[in-house]
């Protein structure tokens, strides 16, 4: 089963429009749906396959929905990386065979003559020979399928996929869609809560909702004291790196993605950039107070061993402590 909401909130225009498109037979047969991460993407695609089947379907409407949105519906494929239940993770690529399995999907007959849906998230995680596939299947459309390419980085996507499909940029939603979509899936988060995860995620909601947990906050300032004390030996770094390494990809990812933005931060300040217009929690100021004291070839080293090492962390399962603990060793060059 997919977790995706069924309500949308922001771009409604843009689910009717295509929804007319549909109907009066000038919907391309590809599109592509591309932004920053935990924006509402697939909840998007989804929502525009609901809203077409509810026009087109006379009788067990609710039935479709709900297989749709079970990931059980004959006429809507979703593809995205498999599970190795062997090293369990999620593998690297979407796979040719993966992408060469969508001819069963195809040529079989459409249930109820419902229009046939191909969902892929993310386009970017399709290998060089994915890719190649899913381009000559896209240069002979079939009748009444569709395909919907979600992709958080279009200009990775060959030249070639992205002249194939009707592109579409979806940007951040305002500071009231991300409040209405938390309180949406939690609707005991405080004003004050909403605020520090828009700050923290960058206005990202599904972003926010990953990392929303009890103890975020924690972490987060305890990130702010250990850049500010300056010691990679610490106790509090040792009791973090102790912490964290329990943590799922997953979570770990989450993690690394709040240092990062700790980081990034502080060298936009240290560069100028004015922030007192865009944070809307009281972060600003314990960055810009960090910032003062920070030196930049500290934030690019530590960014630089994050960036060069992070992919081999989850590829090979390597040990999280260590890789925590390398993260701050940087800090005693502190001076």
């Amino acid at each position: 089963m997919i977790n995706i909401s069924q309500v949308l909130i922001e771009n409604e225009y843009l689910v009717n429009k295509l929804t007319d498109n549909y109907i009066n037979k000038s919907l391309p047969h590809s599109l592509i749906i591309h932004g920053v991460k935990g924006i509402g993407k697939l909840t998007f695609a989804f929502f525009l396959i609901k809203n077409i089947y509810s026009e087109i379907i006379s009788n067990n409407k609710d039935h479709h929905i709900n297989l749709m949105y079970n990931n059980t519906h004959p006429n809507i494929k979703y593809l995205q990386k498999e599970f190795d239940d062997k090293n369990n993770k999620f593998k690297n690529y979407i796979t040719i065979d993966q992408v060469r399995s969508l001819d069963n999907f195809i040529y079989q007959s459409s249930f109820d003559n419902l229009p046939k849906f191909v969902i892929i998230d993310s386009a970017n995680d399709l290998n060089l020979n994915a890719a190649n596939a899913l381009l000559k299947i896209l240069e002979e459309p079939k009748y009444n399928t569709y395909f919907i390419l979600i992709t958080n980085q279009i200009s990775s996507l060959l030249a070639t996929l992205r002249s194939r499909c009707l592109k579409f940029n979806f940007e951040k939603p305002s500071f009231e869609g991300f409040n209405k979509i938390l309180l949406f899936h939690n609707d005991k988060l405080k004003s004050e809560e909403i605020s520090f995860l828009f700050d923290l995620s960058n206005g990202s909601p599904g972003l926010a909702l990953e990392l929303f947990s009890e103890d975020i906050k924690d972490i987060y300032s305890t990130l702010l004291e250990i850049l500010s004390i300056k010691d990679s030996l610490s106790t509090k770094v040792i009791n973090l790196s102790t912490c964290v390494s329990s943590y799922s990809n997953d979570q770990f990812k989450i993690y690394i993605s709040i240092i990062k933005f700790i980081l990034i931060t502080i060298l936009k300040i240290k560069a100028g950039c004015n922030f007192s217009n865009f944070f809307r929690s009281n972060i600003l100021h314990s960055l810009e107070k960090l910032s003062s004291s920070f030196d930049n070839l500290i934030c690019f080293e530590i960014l630089e061993y994050i960036n060069n090492n992070e992919n081999d962390l989850f590829t090979y399962n390597l040990d999280k402590n260590i890789f925590n603990l390398n993260i701050f060793t940087p800090l005693n060059k502190i001076t």
